[in-house]
């Protein structure tokens, strides 16, 4: 009679227990995805005239100012241009700097990347004004180029702050990434054991240069997509490295939306909603074909 009875309570118990489970799930991500979906819900409601200082009723105004403005777009490219351009430079110094790492390991519980790890806790803000301060006009290196009588004066310095393409931004971002990157791929070098397989590749005839290129890098580029992914969107809508060393036009597409709600002009506040949320569809579709193109299988080639 008991042991019936102990069986008949299992099942309650086991419902019981993935209830709460479920409640605990829908519980965590209300909690985060609830604030984003109310904020995106204010942002459509604000671009289109349903609320704010202005609002007057239903009006598709502002999205039409910001499709039809060729600023937007010259911003939008300048942005994932300059994104695009200091993940490119900062994954390259990595794989660099992995390459020319020596073939022995480091000892169980110590890590050789320690002075790498240093730079990662830099802030945008701390990195945006010592690209100022050192490669700026009346910067170090300009009044040294000065002493040793290299130019006339600080103002020929060749600096690539304010840059209308962009090369103070990309620069100061791709030394701002370049460490994470760097300790990013050792590890994933070391899950995936990339150096074995390229020991194996040499075995076969191959050079340690092509090994690294045809084993190595597309294994670690591969293994590290979503996280390149979130690191191409972080650094297309930076605002802080961009508001510093950045030109005046073009601007960064976050110095954009800055600019626009920080008028004494009212009316282009939901230009900058606007902008925002074309920016975050942009991304999402980005990151969705990103996330496609990984779940497709690696061609494998005839041998």
């Amino acid at each position: 009679m008991t042991s019936s009875n102990t069986e008949r309570r299992r099942p309650a118990c086991r419902r019981r227990a993935d209830g709460l489970g479920i409640a605990r799930l829908a519980a965590i991500w209300l909690l985060i995805g609830g604030p984003l979906l109310l904020s995106a819900a204010f942002m459509v409601a604000y671009s289109v005239g349903l609320t704010g200082l202005l609002a007057h009723g239903l009006s598709f105004a502002a999205w039409a100012k910001v499709l039809g403005d060729r600023v937007t777009w010259v911003t939008l490219g300048f942005s994932f241009w300059v994104g695009g351009a200091s993940l490119g430079v900062s994954m390259l110094g990595a794989l660099i700097v992995l390459a020319r790492r020596p073939a022995r390991a480091a000892p169980p519980g110590r890590s050789d990347l320690t002075p790498w790890f240093l730079p990662i806790a830099v802030p945008p803000m701390v990195a945006g004004l010592t690209a100022v301060l050192w490669l700026g006009n009346a910067g170090a290196l300009a009044r040294w180029a000065y002493a040793l009588g290299w130019i006339r004066r600080p103002a020929d310095f060749p600096s690539p702050i304010y840059s209308t393409g962009g090369l103070g931004i990309i620069v100061t971002q791709a030394a701002l990434v370049l460490p994470f990157l760097v300790v990013l791929f050792d590890r994933l070098s070391r899950v995936h054991r990339i150096r074995e397989l390229g020991e194996a590749a040499r075995t076969l005839g191959a050079s340690p240069l092509a090994a690294w290129i045809r084993v190595g890098v597309p294994l670690l580029l591969r293994a590290a997509t979503p996280t390149l992914g979130v690191y191409f969107l972080a650094l297309s809508g930076a605002f802080e490295i961009p508001l510093l060393v950045g030109a005046t036009y073009p601007t960064m597409l976050s110095v954009r939306v800055a600019q626009l709600f920080g008028q004494f002009d009212l009316s282009t506040r939901p230009q900058a909603y606007a902008l925002a949320l074309l920016y975050a569809l942009v991304a999402s579709v980005c990151a969705a074909v990103a996330l496609r193109v990984r779940a497709r299988p690696p061609r494998t080639e005839r041998v």
